[in-house]
């Protein structure tokens, strides 16, 4: 089979692969059962939104946005210095290496004048930018290795991502150290474009063996100094002009030595057809593979940045039943699914985490809720048990939002998960959403039934008018009998501050005091000096997963959760007191 119609079969696997995904996008979502938009409508309404940023003063942002997400790639970049290097060396490089190598005759021969691909700094850039891939790949293994303890799940897919990027590079580097060792492609070379006669020819070849790599049968043992030079010189008349010193192709230069054996058994002319076979077919098949698998995020992932920079960082909950809103809305989650690159970097910073650990769920985590929401957007059957699992790990999830914040590829997870969550409730099931995170600033609010998000505002808003953080007090604090507290165990306490050393909550958090106001031991602190309105005030209570890990290893048997508790009601009751509003 040759190249045209292998290439053909790639191409057109590739658009079917990319016309069922883009299908997908305006025809999938996470939803309701009522909902029913046509993809029809949903394409026209998603480019008349382009249209109208395109022409409006949000086309700054979509240039800004441009450059700093996807050029130099800044939200890796604040996250992991380790990852944006990783990323970084693999975008670069493959990009490079396909606009200046793949695409030469598109691109570098109408770009450059004279572009010759056996010339410097061609030569030298091809094996430079495959070199960056291959330490790119390095550094992106090594990172799932070491962060695997980190709740950083590989599945084979992203191996195979890994090493399909990865043998396309050094089989191309392979194919350059064959035909640099190949004696038929020096042959070859100095017949089209050599004009020696005998004994130049010989001199020439002496240089290229010495020099250049090449295997010659015709030369075996030392040879003269003397025969280099003229050789040299000769090459400097006439080889020259159209090919640099293969030293030049660094990397390649040191693998000749790899595929000699190969020439030795199948013969020399023959070795360098296996490895441009090999390289040619794990091109196509990465052509052929790229809609149906993770590196569509090549595609996906940008226009979901472009969109974050229109939208906002704020969550994209179904606020409208109809409309473009909603539609559009659908159109995003469904671009963030498949933008999603199963990196983990939302796992590693997920508050839930804790209960990960305890359950053994995958499903708390972000990134493998996300692989799994892909099925429920296309409608496909889910059997009980893993719907059970997908459940408790969307109600588990407490919409801090962190998630969202460190995506690379600028995915609302938290908007998807909360939509999920929607979704699964209209289905008729389960009624334990009613006792969840989902479910309570819901019924503390009163209102917005239909809205998390909008209940989670509500309920923020009346607590920060009603409660004095501590970093809000004007006056210092003073001393009081203690009182008002049905639980007085917190007088027990010791300072020994075991209680936060094992808190799951404040080990979730890097900078604890500035995300929970107080930390568990200066929440009984306050109570201790009689101040249970700055306690009430504190993120800390609201935050504490009940994991009672802080009751169970405190040596005084202060019982913190259960105050934890008294202080949550104790909250609840003054705002229904009269001060709700």
């Amino acid at each position: 089979m040759n190249f045209n119609i292998l290439l053909t079969l790639a191409v057109l696997t590739c658009l079917v692969g990319l016309a069922l995904r883009l299908y997908a996008w305006f025809s999938q979502g996470i939803h309701p059962p009522s909902f029913s938009i046509s993809p029809f409508q949903r394409l026209t309404w998603a480019l008349q939104a382009v249209v109208a940023t395109l022409f409006s003063g949000k086309v700054i942002s979509l240039i800004k946005s441009i450059f700093t997400d996807l050029l130099f790639q800044k939200r890796i970049m604040q996250k992991s210095l380790l990852r944006w290097t990783a990323h970084s060396l693999i975008f670069a490089g493959f990009i490079l290496l396909l606009l200046m190598h793949a695409m030469e005759s598109v691109i570098s021969a109408n770009l450059f004048t004279n572009y010759v691909s056996t010339l410097n700094p061609y030569l030298f850039l091809r094996n430079l930018f495959g070199v960056m891939v291959i330490a790119g790949i390095g550094i992106a293994v090594f990172r799932r290795i070491t962060l695997k303890s980190k709740r950083l799940i590989s599945y084979n897919s992203d191996w195979a991502a890994l090493i399909l990027v990865g043998v396309i590079i050094l089989s191309g580097m392979l194919l350059e150290g064959s035909r640099i060792s190949s004696y038929t492609v020096f042959q070859s070379m100095m017949e089209e474009y050599g004009a020696f006669d005998e004994a130049e020819a010989a001199n020439v070849e002496a240089f290229w063996v010495a020099e250049n790599g090449l295997v010659s049968p015709n030369i075996s043992g030392q040879i003269p100094a003397a025969q280099i030079e003229l050789g040299r010189e000769a090459n400097s008349f006439s080889c020259i002009e159209c090919h640099a010193s293969n030293s030049s192709a660094f990397a390649s230069y040191s693998l000749k030595g790899i595929t000699r054996p190969f020439a030795m058994i199948l013969g020399d002319s023959t070795a360098v057809g296996l490895f441009y076979f090999l390289h040619v077919l794990f091109c196509l098949t990465f052509l052929a593979w790229l809609p149906f698998s993770k590196m569509f995020h090549i595609i996906s992932a940008p226009v979901s940045l472009l969109s974050r920079s229109v939208v906002g960082p704020g969550a994209q909950e179904l606020e409208e039943n109809e409309g473009p809103g909603l539609a559009n809305t659908l159109t995003s989650q469904m671009v963030g699914l498949s933008a999603c690159t199963h990196c983990g970097s939302c796992s590693t910073e997920c508050s839930s985490s804790m209960f990960f650990e305890s359950f053994k769920n995958d499903f708390i985590l972000p990134s493998e809720k996300m692989q799994f929401l892909k099925h429920l957007a296309a409608g496909n059957p889910i059997d009980p048990q893993t719907r059970k699992q997908l459940q408790e790990g969307l109600y588990v999830c407490t919409s801090c939002d962190r998630c969202t914040e460190i995506c690379p590829s600028g995915i609302n997870l938290k908007g998807i998960f909360i939509n999920a969550r929607y979704a699964l409730l209209e289905d008729g099931i389960p009624e334990k959403t009613l006792i969840s995170h989902f479910s309570f600033p819901l019924a503390l609010a009163q209102r917005y039934p239909d809205s998390h998000l909008k209940a989670l505002k509500a309920v923020e808003e009346i607590f920060r008018r009603t409660f004095q953080k501590l970093t809000d007090l004007a006056l210092p604090l003073s001393l009081s009998p203690a009182g008002g507290m049905l639980n007085d165990s917190y007088k027990s306490c010791y300072s020994c501050q075991r209680c936060t050393n094992i808190c799951p909550v404040v080990r979730s958090y890097s900078n604890p005091v500035e995300s929970l106001d107080m930390l568990p031991h200066q929440l009984i602190y306050s109570l201790g000096i009689g101040n249970s309105e700055v306690a009430m005030g504190s993120q800390m209570i609201w935050s504490c997963s009940t994991c009672y890990l802080c009751q169970e290893h405190c040596p005084n048997q202060v019982e913190l959760t259960d105050i934890f508790y008294n202080l949550k009601n104790a909250a609840l009751k003054k705002i229904d007191s009269g001060e709700r509003s």
